[in-house]
């Protein structure tokens, strides 16, 4: 089977602004969209794309595909597209673009900062977490800070959305001082917490399941 691969090309060094080039390139039923990426750069050894763990837990491959934003090694091509379909591929929205798929990502880490990413130690807590309560913690804290929520959300309350579901992570964790008080501080209503959790669900390579949590 045969694809036409569109990629937004773009190189700082020798374009005023992003451009789309196209490969024809044959693929199998079960390869995935960073596997047709790599054949493409064999083609060209110049296009540039992240990639490292090919098994949807790092986040590295990130990027719009089929004008969504999708994880390149979890997304099937065959889930897209038939036999000489077109494949488009741009680089995540909201984030400068650096060279061709590669986009900066320095001002996604920077927001994170925002919520105080850390448990901010309850005095006299012995630091043991109960089942239950870890479990609770389980769905936030299988994020991987792949970027696909800041791109394609809007931001829920004051903060960004991955930094909101770390947030949300802290505020189940009954070590930390803050607790549920942390998405008070971060702006967010119980009813902008579910309609988050919809739109969360909708769009998260992970599909995340965030606990409710009650915001006094």
């Amino acid at each position: 089977m045969h694809l036409t691969l569109s990629v937004s090309r773009f190189d700082p060094k020798a374009d005023t602004c992003p451009y789309l080039k196209e490969y024809v390139l044959s693929w199998e039923q079960h390869e995935t969209v960073l596997d047709v990426l790599f054949k493409a750069w064999h083609e060209d050894p110049g296009l540039s794309f992240r990639r490292s763990c090919r098994s949807s837990i790092c986040g590295s491959c990130a990027m719009i595909i089929q004008d969504r934003p999708r994880l390149a090694c979890q997304t099937l091509v065959g889930d897209l597209i038939g036999d000489g379909g077109r494949l488009s591929l741009k680089p995540l929205p909201g984030f400068r673009q650096l060279k061709d798929l590669v986009v900066d990502l320095d001002p996604f880490f920077e927001a994170l900062k925002q919520v105080i990413p850390w448990v901010l130690a309850l005095p006299g807590h012995d630091g043991r977490v109960d089942p239950k309560a870890a479990r609770l913690a389980e769905g936030p804290a299988t994020c991987i800070l792949c970027g696909i929520c800041d791109a394609g959300m809007q931001p829920a309350g004051r903060v960004s959305p991955a930094a909101l579901v770390k947030n949300i992570r802290l505020a189940v964790d009954p070590r930390d001082a803050l607790g549920p008080g942390r998405l008070k501080i971060a702006g967010l209503t119980g009813e902008g917490l579910m309609t988050f959790r919809e739109l969360l669900a909708q769009i998260c390579p992970k599909r995340i399941d965030i606990p409710t949590v009650a915001v006094e």
